[in-house]
C-alpha cells in the first residue's frame, strides 16, 4: 500500500516489476509546450518522442482509438486557444492532421455523436460552451457554441467573478453532456440531437453556493446511475442520483463531504483537481493539489531524501445507495497532481505532477482498489514549475 505519513507508508512506496507487455502513454507540459509520448516497459518508464503543435499550454488530450485520432487542447493563456488533431502512429507517435484556432481556455473535451464526429469543449475564461464537427479529423470546425453571464460575483468572488465551464462529461446514455460551472454553481446539461452532433441546453442542476464545482464522473450499478463531482473552491466531493424522464436528465443530492471522505479536512490553500471513475464502476479517485500532505521516499536512486507529495484518495462506491466509502490516501507521486488517469484494466494510474516536472505510473490493485506501488516514471517538462498537467493511455 501507498498510504499515509507514517514509516510503513514511506518504505511501501518501492519500483515494483514493469507490465510485461509496454504500455504506451500521454502527457502534456506547459512549461515547455509540448506533448510527450511515453513507454512503460521493462526500462520503466521513457521518454519516445514529443510533439510541439499543441500550442503554447497544451493541456487536455481526448482519444478517439476507433479513428486512430488524438484531440489536444491549447489553453493559450495569452489570448487565443487551439485544438490539434493528431494521427496516432503504431509506436503512439504524432502526425499533425490539423489545427483549429478556438476562443481561449478550453480546458476539457468529451466526444459524442454519431461515430464520435462531435467533440465538446468547455471553456474556463471566456465561460463557453462550444462543440467541433470531427467526422474530418484532418478539416475540423466550429458547430456550435453558448456564451454565459453573470448577475454579480458568487460566494467566492476572486474565482467566481464570471462562469468558469471546466469538463465535459457524456452520461452513460449518450444522450446528455454534463458540464460543471466552478463560477456560477452549476451542473450545466445539454441534451443531445438524436442523429446529429447538435445539442440544446436543458435545466441545469444547482450546486451547493460557493463549492465551485470542477470535474464530473457518472457511475452505473445495475438499474441505477450516480454522478460524483470534485468541487475545487470546497475541497468536497458531492453525490447525486440520477433520474431520467421525459427527456431530461435529473439530480438528486445525495451527500457532500470533504474530498478526503467524511470529517476529512484540508489545509488552506488545497484546490481539489481530478476526479476518475475505475473502468469496472466500482471506484472513484480524486486528486488534491497544495496539500504537501504526504511524505514519500525518492524515486531517484542516487538521492535517499524523503520528498512531498500531495494525494490520490480512492473511495469504494456503495451499489445499492451511491455513497462514497473511503480506501486509500496514497502519495500522488509529487506535487500538484492536476490530471491522473487509469488504463482500461484497472490495473495502471499515471499521475501528472505539475510541479515536480514528473510522471508517475503506480500499479493498482483492482479488487482493493489501492495503489499498490511505482512502475515507472519518468521527468517530463523543461524549467521550473507548470511542468505536466495531464495523462492519457493510448488505448
Amino acid at each position: 500500500m501507498l498510504n499515509d505519513v507514517t514509516p510503513k507508508g514511506l518504505l511501501s512506496l518501492l519500483l515494483v516489476a514493469s507490465p510485461a507487455a509496454a504500455v504506451k502513454l500521454w502527457a502534456t507540459s506547459y512549461n515547455d509546450h509540448a506533448i510527450y509520448t511515453l513507454n512503460l516497459g521493462g526500462e520503466g518508464l521513457t521518454v519516445t518522442s514529443k510533439s510541439l503543435d499543441c500550442g503554447s499550454e497544451p493541456t487536455w488530450m481526448t482519444l478517439d482509438k476507433g479513428k486512430s485520432t488524438l484531440y489536444c487542447l491549447n489553453e493559450g493563456w495569452g489570448g487565443e486557444g487551439s485544438l490539434t488533431s493528431y494521427k496516432v502512429n503504431d509506436d503512439a507517435t504524432l502526425k499533425t492532421l490539423d489545427i483549429l484556432p478556438t476562443l481561449k481556455s478550453p480546458v476539457s473535451a468529451s466526444l459524442y455523436g454519431p461515430n464520435n464526429n462531435g467533440l465538446a469543449i468547455a471553456h474556463y475564461d471566456t465561460s463557453t460552451f462550444s462543440s467541433f464537427d470531427v467526422k474530418d479529423t484532418s478539416s475540423l470546425s466550429l458547430s456550435q457554441n453558448e456564451t454565459y453571464t453573470m448577475a454579480g460575483p458568487g460566494p467566492v468572488p476572486d474565482r467566481q467573478d464570471v462562469p468558469h465551464l471546466h469538463h465535459t462529461i457524456l452520461d452513460p446514455t449518450k444522450k446528455f453532456l454534463v458540464v460543471p460551472d466552478l463560477g456560477a454553481d452549476l451542473l450545466r446539461v445539454y441534451a443531445l440531437q438524436k442523429g446529429s452532433i447538435e445539442w440544446a441546453e436543458i435545466d441545469p442542476v444547482k450546486a451547493l453556493p460557493g463549492s465551485g464545482p470542477r470535474h464530473g464522473v457518472f457511475a452505473t450499478a445495475g438499474p441505477k446511475t450516480f454522478f460524483y463531482v470534485l468541487n475545487e473552491l470546497s475541497n468536497t466531493i458531492t453525490g447525486y442520483k440520477v433520474t431520467y424522464a421525459k427527456g431530461a436528465l435529473t439530480m438528486e443530492r445525495l451527500f457532500d463531504f470533504s474530498s478526503h471522505g467524511p470529517g476529512g479536512s484540508v489545509p488552506a490553500g488545497t484546490k481539489a483537481a481530478e476526479l476518475k471513475i475505475s473502468p469496472d464502476q466500482r471506484f472513484v479517485i480524486a486528486s488534491s493539489r497544495g496539500e504537501n500532505s504526504l511524505m514519500m521516499p525518492n524515486l531517484d536512486p542516487r538521492n535517499s531524501t524523503a520528498v512531498p507529495s500531495d494525494p490520490l484518495i480512492s473511495f469504494r462506491i456503495d451499489g445499492a445507495t451511491g455513497a462514497l466509502k473511503h480506501v486509500q490516501t496514497a502519495a500522488a507521486g509529487g506535487r500538484n497532481p492536476r490530471g491522473f488517469n487509469i488504463n482500461r484494466a484497472g490495473t495502471l494510474v499515471a499521475s501528472a505532477l505539475q510541479d515536480d516536472n514528473r510522471v508517475v505510473v503506480f500499479s493498482r490493485d483492482v479488487g482493493s482498489g489501492e495503489l499498490t506501488g511505482v512502475v515507472g516514471w519518468a521527468v517530463v517538462g523543461e524549467g521550473d514549475g507548470n511542468g505536466p498537467n495531464y495523462t492519457l493511455f493510448d488505448e
